[in-house]
């Protein structure tokens, strides 16, 4: 794993992180086409790829919740 520095806060970040765990500033890898790399760069801001991950798994997870309880209530008319 090779080690270089962060151009936005030059702490060493692994040449293949998506982005720097310290400011968030996208990485080499981040070039990469896909899903996460292009949620990430939403508006010229820089988003970690956790962070994107978590805002679809709650998303995903409250749509869940709500398809449930909208079932129980209709099931009970």
């Amino acid at each position: 794993m090779v080690l270089v520095p962060c151009p936005a806060c030059d702490r060493r970040v692994s040449e293949k992180a998506l982005a720097s765990p310290s400011c968030g500033h996208p990485g080499r890898a981040s070039e990469r086409h896909g899903v996460v790399p292009a949620l990430s760069r939403v508006a010229g801001t820089y988003v970690s790829a956790n962070a994107v991950t978590g805002a679809i798994l709650g998303s995903v997870m409250f749509l869940s919740v709500a398809a449930v309880l909208i079932t129980l209530i209709l099931a009970h008319r």
